[in-house]
């Protein structure tokens, strides 16, 4: 195909596309690394509430994802196996729902069998925060709350370099 295009003169085209989505994806939540997690207190499934830095000496695994996000669907088993595993190690994961209908939110989180703590931020006042640009948005957070992996979006498979980043971090 790249024949193809180098042939056609539609490199420029190709490249602005390529670019664009790497950009967008690579820039979401990019300007985090390396900083501090900007702390948020958040309602859960039960009405109870948490807040991040009530995390601080674990590695956290936040999720942002929306029922209505295809690859939401996709990440959200693969998370509760990361949970399921890790948990005993060290490692929190949590979901954050941006979804606006709080019952659609808990609904979706029931039929997906998610064990893991799930957070209602329906107006995305949180994702904000993140510099939410794609969802899912996952992002993981050291022992001591700094940013040290950002994913916009996600595919099958991309769950095994969450986990080397885990690995990396339960180590330090």
């Amino acid at each position: 195909m790249l024949e193809r295009v180098r042939r056609t003169g539609a490199r420029p085209l190709l490249f602005a596309l390529l670019f664009g989505v790497v950009a967008q994806t690579a820039t979401a939540g990019a300007a985090l690394l390396g900083r501090p997690a900007p702390d948020f207190v958040l309602k859960d499934l039960a009405g109870d509430n948490v807040r991040l830095s009530e995390y601080r000496g674990r590695v956290v695994l936040l999720a942002f994802y929306a029922r209505w996000a295809g690859d939401s669907r996709l990440e959200m088993p693969a998370l509760g196996r990361i949970d399921t595993t890790y948990r005993r190690a060290g490692v929190s994961v949590l979901g954050v729902s941006v979804d606006a209908d709080t019952g659609r939110a808990a609904e979706f989180a029931r039929a997906m069998h998610v064990d893991y703590p799930l957070l209602l931020d329906g107006g995305a006042r949180i994702g904000r925060a993140y510099d939410l640009r794609k969802i899912p948005l996952t992002i993981l957070i050291d022992r001591s709350g700094i940013v040290r992996y950002v994913k916009a979006g996600y595919r099958r498979g991309d769950d095994h370099a969450f986990v080397a980043e885990i690995r990396t971090l339960l180590s330090e």
